[in-house]
């Protein structure tokens, strides 16, 4: 270890012990302490040369903390007189018995109070005991959580001079009734009771003292460290102290035999991830039994070393709480998850009162840490967007295929919401319209077999930039050809060609996403390309104003249409298939599948491509459209990113259908054709619905069929997607003329919840 490293270190932890090293001169001081950091280890060195003072100021709180440890030692001697009395068996914790493993002499380590451990009862019996002794409780620790009873002061008459060194200053005892609070940490440490039944004795500065067995002792100074990391308190010592016990015992393989042998898996697991911060920022020796479990850490924790080891080191000069990102990546549980970002986000208490200063001091206090959690929560949203990202797992090829979608969705989005309207504004009736939607609906299932062979054939990217590139150039025809005929020639043409697109979507995304992350990659899919329908919508609503007109506004759609091609072309995906290979799956799954899937398409494909002339006849404006089709995309990035949780819950099958069943609901509201906000409110929430399902039907047809089959089984989805959607569009369009939308829509209803019904029945 750098020598620069432990003098250092030796200045930090003979100052203030708390966070703020009072000690040092100015916060600049102690910033610059902390300021030396490479990515191997925290050296702890002094920026600048030492100030001139701190030689001196250590030597005379050495000599002080000599007289304070023979204080210590009274005070142990006393405390086992005490509670062997009273037939009550303790086991002394941290502080100078952990010299036996860490090398440091006792009086070089300073120590402000003595933790004990006894089991629950006994803790509380000796609470009493210490009480009638004329100690005293600490007030104002009941609402924070801890694993001791609030500290007891010792009936001494003393003033607070602001020397952390007086010889007067009282010890505090403090009473531990367990190693470790599974309920406010959400993990469990199986084992950690044993600890007691495995205690020891050992001679720890001339006293012969009750403690934990070797193993066990290095085991809770990791667990107490990891507590303190967790909670966003941690002291650079507790770091330091750990990193020599690694050190020392590095040689000792009966040592860490015996660790092995005696904690659980999933202790050792919490035990390693406070290993690994001691090595992030001192890099001590390890055994290889240590080196073991840190490699079998989870790879989100892992990964968080990579980028945020640093992280509890600065907050308390540049406030962040990269903490969380470490314990969310330890749990498995949503709900622990939300519990745990939760409490550390938003904390609830107030800091403790404490024994020392007035009213006006506690109000500081209050205010310094109202500001720190204040600032943290903006930093810790930045760090929390690079955890998200670098622990996706999607790969780089999922966020450059995210990219050009984001793009080529764009384009499309402000051109379907103005092309019906457009169309319109030239004298097409709603029949007409219906007519072009369902030659468009046919186009898509002419186009769909020819595109799984194209897929097949030249492979994805090839296939990609295609139908980039065909659909812009189509999309800028579409913008100036009104004449009946051409319109619909056109329409076939292009959703042929959009159909190219469609198939190869699913397999470029499970292409570049392992198995086990798949529903969250389509999730974040079909999320962001909400989130890219709210901007295209918007903006589509906005863009014939801004134009003067909806065709310039159809032009510009072509154009943005063609610029998703630079970033399809990194694109770097699956090769050409071998001639020969299978291309379509077979088996009983796929029609148990496909059955109610065409039912679902049925139900959506009546009222979908009439969404904008449904609300239009209710009396909204263009741009009013627009807000609404934004607002709903809103709505449905957050339903579509909350659909895994529905799905793992309720099963993957199950969760697809009460999706299902939602939707068919919120049809029937639709069929009310309600005014103003209840029409908002039912098509927002048919849209969510519909469009939650998305991601668990996807991922569960991608899962199983063969992975060179998956253009193919991609291609016969669309094309009973499509076959459905050519019906209901041709058919609705001429029901809705004659009956006009409510019973329409409310046969649709009952045809999403068969829909959802048999989905269940049959899978």
């Amino acid at each position: 270890m750098p020598a620069g490293a432990v003098a250092a270190l030796a200045a930090l932890h003979l100052s203030e012990p708390r966070a703020d090293l009072l000690a040092l001169r100015s916060e600049r001081d102690a910033h610059d302490a902390l300021a030396y950091c490479d990515r191997s280890q925290i050296t702890l060195a002094m920026h600048r040369a030492a100030p001139e003072f701190l030689p001196e100021e250590m030597t005379r709180r050495a000599e002080k903390n000599l007289v304070r440890l023979r204080n210590l030692e009274q005070l142990y001697d006393y405390l086992r007189k005490l509670l062997s009395g009273a037939g009550l068996d303790f086991i002394a914790l941290k502080g100078i018995t952990q010299c036996a493993f860490s090398g440091m002499r006792p009086e070089d380590r300073v120590q402000y109070d003595v933790d004990l451990y006894l089991p629950g009862p006994q803790a509380e019996a000796a609470c009493k005991r210490l009480l009638a002794h004329g100690y005293k409780q600490v007030e104002g620790m009941d609402a924070f959580p801890t694993d001791h009873l609030p500290a007891l002061v010792p009936p001494a008459h003393w003033e607070w001079r602001g020397d952390y060194f007086a010889a007067d200053l009282p010890l505090a005892v403090e009473l531990h009734f367990r190693f470790w609070d599974a309920g406010v940490e959400r993990l469990h440490a199986p084992g950690v009771e044993e600890f007691w039944n495995r205690r020891t004795t050992r001679v720890v500065s001339g006293l012969e003292m009750p403690v934990l067995r070797a193993p066990d002792a290095i085991g809770y100074a990791a667990l107490h460290l990891l507590k303190h990391v967790l909670r966003g308190d941690t002291r650079p010592f507790h770091v330091y102290e750990l990193a020599l016990c690694l050190h020392n015992s590095a040689a000792d393989e009966d040592l860490w035999r015996e660790w092995q042998a005696l904690h659980a898996p999933e202790l050792r697991r919490l035990e390693a991830v406070a290993f690994r911060l001691s090595e992030a920022w001192f890099g001590p020796a390890m055994a290889p039994a240590v080196r073991e479990e840190i490699e079998r850490l989870p790879a989100a924790t892992l990964a968080w070393f990579d980028d945020f080891w640093a992280g509890p080191a600065r907050s308390p000069f540049v406030p962040n709480k990269d903490e969380l990102w470490l314990h969310l990546s330890l749990l498995s549980s949503s709900f622990d998850r939300l519990t745990v970002a939760r409490r550390r986000l938003l904390p609830g208490n107030l800091p403790p009162r404490g024994s020392g200063g007035g009213q006006g001091q506690y109000a500081r206090r209050v205010a310094r840490r109202l500001r720190h959690h204040a600032i943290a929560l903006f930093t810790t949203g930045g760090s929390g967007a690079r955890w998200w990202l670098r622990t996706s797992s999607f790969g780089p090829q999922f966020w450059v295929f995210l990219a050009a979608a984001v793009v080529f969705n764009l384009a499309l989005f402000i051109f379907f919401l103005l092309y019906n309207l457009f169309l319109a504004d030239a004298g097409f009736d709603v029949r007409a319209l219906g007519e072009m939607n369902g030659a468009a609906r046919l186009g898509s299932l002419v186009g769909t077999l020819p595109a799984a062979y194209i897929a097949h054939r030249l492979g994805l990217r090839k296939a990609l930039l295609g139908a980039i590139a065909s659909t812009a150039v189509l999309t800028l025809l579409r913008a100036f050809v009104v004449a009946s005929a051409p319109v619909l020639g056109l329409a076939f043409t292009a959703s042929a060609v959009f159909s190219l697109w469609a198939v190869v979507m699913a397999p470029s995304i499970a292409a570049a996403v392992e198995d086990k992350r798949r529903t969250a990659a389509f999730s974040v899919f079909f999320s962001t390309m909400f989130a890219t329908g709210i901007v295209g919508n918007w903006v589509g609503g906005q863009l014939p104003g801004w134009l003067h007109g909806k065709r310039p506004a159809l032009v510009f759609a072509a154009v943005l249409c063609g610029s998703a091609l630079a970033p399809a072309w990194r694109l770097r995906l699956a090769s050409v298939s071998a001639p020969g290979a299978r291309i379509y799956p077979r088996g009983p799954f796929l029609v148990r599948f496909l059955a109610p899937f065409a039912i679902w398409h049925l139900a959506t494909g009546v009222f979908n491509p009439f969404n904008n002339v449904y609300l239009a006849r209710l009396r909204f404006s263009v741009a009013e459209i627009g807000s609404i089709f934004s607002a709903a995309q809103v709505v449905q990035v957050f339903a579509v990113l909350a659909a895994p949780l529905v799905t793992r819950r309720a099963g993957l099958v199950g969760g697809i259908a009460w999706m299902m069943c939602a939707t068919a609901l919120a049809l029937a509201g639709l069929a009310a054709e309600a005014p103003g906000a209840r029409a908002i409110a039912a098509y927002v929430a048919y849209m969510s619905c519909q469009w939650m399902s998305e991601p668990g039907l996807n991922a569960l047809l991608m899962q199983n069929v063969g992975e060179r089959e998956r253009g193919g089984a991609s291609a016969m989805n669309y094309l009973v997607a499509f076959s459905a959607q050519t019906v209901a569009a041709f058919a609705a369009g001429a029901l809705l003329e004659q009956f006009g939308f409510g019973p329409v829509l409310l046969g649709a209803a009952a045809a999403a919840g068969a829909a959802a019904m048999m989905f269940r029945t049959l899978l």
